[in-house]
């Protein structure tokens, strides 16, 4: 049987809405701008405009520390650290039965990584950007980094980019029965996700776990978002299993929805 899914515009849920809305919050901030200067020494030195054309994030953290090691005239050496750390994944309880089935799914998650690097996907320091840098680099970052959906820290040594998210776990789910029951009716109804299994998209409405989509660039300072459901999700029926990749607050929050809704074993 070929299951034909109704398809579910990601631009208006999950992480391709939050791009869309990163949009929105930076053009309006180009567009009036910001003159203030932040009271950290590595973020006291006026330097030239400064112009990117579908730059990296890494050469544009490259690009300023020169510019401003050359404007403090090298008492300021780096002022923003940019950490590639690749994210956490654990499976856990480490003790899971299941563990071997979690291994295999972040070994999946790993090499669709390695595609979103490649091609400057958010959350990842290849992130592509075009424009100026012409407030002070506490603004001109933090724009940024919510922009590329990276990690913002600041610090009295400089900022601190990273990857986002950082930490990751894979867990196991034991589907209920009630769960199944959601899941074939939304089947029968033609509400699957695109490419998702019933099982999945079902877990997925109720929970609101977000990581199985991404957004990727589709020109300058546009984007879309594209699925990653292969990467974060595996059901095992014969056990009854669902394996979901997501964060620690995603977990938790998926925990108490599902207790909510009577689904949780």
């Amino acid at each position: 049987m070929v299951k034909v899914a109704a398809k579910i515009p990601l631009e208006k849920e999950g992480i391709g809405f939050i791009g869309y809305l990163l949009f929105v919050v930076l053009a309006v901030f180009l567009a009036f701008g910001c003159s203030k200067k932040s009271f950290y020494h590595w973020d006291a030195y006026t330097f030239p405009e400064l112009r990117f054309t579908n730059a990296t994030i890494i050469d544009i953290v490259s690009t300023v520390n020169t510019a401003v090691a050359k404007a403090s005239n090298g008492l300021v050496t780096q002022a923003v650290f940019l950490d590639r750390t690749p994210a956490t994944i654990v499976a856990y309880p480490s003790d899971s039965p299941y563990k071997t089935d979690m291994e295999k799914l972040i070994e999946e998650y790993r090499r669709d990584e390695t595609n979103w690097v490649n091609r400057g996907a958010c959350g990842f320091e290849t992130f592509r950007y075009t424009g100026t840098f012409e407030c002070s680099l506490e603004c001109d970052f933090q724009m940024l980094a919510e922009w590329a959906q990276l990690n913002y820290q600041e610090t009295e040594q400089g900022i601190y980019l990273s990857r986002k998210p950082a930490h990751l776990e894979c867990r196991a789910y034991k589907i209920s029965d009630g769960l199944k029951q959601m899941a074939e009716d939304l089947e029968k109804k033609n509400q699957i996700r695109v490419d998702f299994d019933p099982v999945a998209s079902a877990f997925t409405d109720i929970t609101k776990v977000n990581l199985w989509s991404i957004d990727v660039p589709t020109g300058p300072n546009e984007m879309t978002g594209e699925f990653r459901y292969a990467s974060v999700f595996k059901y095992l029926p014969e056990k009854s299993i669902l394996l979901v990749i997501e964060t620690l607050e995603a977990h938790e929050a998926a925990v108490q929805a599902l207790k909510a809704k009577g689904l949780w074993e």
